[in-house]
C-alpha cells in the first residue's frame, strides 16, 4: 500500500522539517508537501471538501468486528515523527458528528528511525456507516500527537440497514451547491 496523504511543516522555533502520512487519505492521489494540514473541530479535514471526496477515494475495509487497519508513515526520527494518534469516526461521512475511536494498536511515539507503522483502530460500537452513495461509508480524522493528520474513509460490506442510498450530484447544480452548504463546505 503507497501512501496518499502526506503532512510536513516546518515550525519556526525548530528547523526540523516534520511529515506524517496517512494511507490512504480523503481527496488525496499522490502524497505531496504542500497538503500540509492542521484539522480542527470546525474543519476537522483540513482544506479537503468532503462532499467532493467521499466517494472517490479508496475506503478501508472495516472487519466484520469493526477493526479497521491503516499505515502511518513518519519522515523524522523523535517525537516530532511521531506516528501515535487520536481517530474519531462520523459515520454519516458529512464530517459534522465525530466519535471517538478506540485505538487498539498505535504508532510509535517516539521513533528513532523513519518508519512506517500499521495503526488499528475499532468503529465505536454500534457503528453503522450510512455516507457515500452506497450508504456504507465513515468518515474518519485521524490526527498524531503533534495536532497534524488527514482524514480517511472507511467503508462497511454492504449499505448499512435503513441508509437510502444518496443519488449522484452533478456537479455545479442547484442540488450540489445545497448539498455543500448542508456539509457546511
Amino acid at each position: 500500500m503507497r501512501c496518499l496523504r502526506t503532512r510536513c511543516v516546518l515550525p519556526p522555533a525548530r528547523p526540523r522539517l516534520i511529515c506524517y502520512s496517512f494511507s490512504p487519505a480523503l481527496g488525496v492521489k499522490t502524497p505531496a508537501r504542500s497538503d500540509v494540514q492542521r484539522p480542527s473541530t470546525a474543519k476537522p479535514c483540513g482544506t479537503i471538501d468532503i462532499a467532493s471526496n467521499l466517494d472517490s477515494s479508496t475506503a478501508l475495509p472495516a472487519a466484520a468486528d469493526g477493526s479497521v487497519t491503516m499505515n502511518v508513515e513518519n519522515f523524522n526520527a523523535g517525537a516530532d515523527g511521531s506516528t501515535s494518534v487520536s481517530v474519531s469516526v462520523d459515520a454519516t461521512g458529512k464530517g459534522t458528528a465525530f466519535t471517538a475511536a478506540t485505538v487498539q494498536t498505535n504508532g510509535n511515539p517516539n521513533p528513532t528511525k523513519v518508519e512506517t507503522d500499521k495503526v488499528v483502530f475499532t468503529l465505536p460500537a454500534g457503528t453503522k456507516c450510512t455516507g457515500g452513495t452506497a450508504g456504507n461509508l465513515c468518515l474518519v480524522s485521524v490526527k498524531t500527537t503533534a495536532g497534524f493528520g488527514a482524514c480517511t474513509v472507511v467503508s462497511q460490506g454492504a449499505a448499512a440497514a435503513g441508509a437510502a442510498p444518496a443519488a449522484k450530484v452533478k456537479a455545479g447544480t442547484r442540488a450540489a451547491r445545497a448539498l455543500r452548504r448542508e456539509l457546511g463546505a
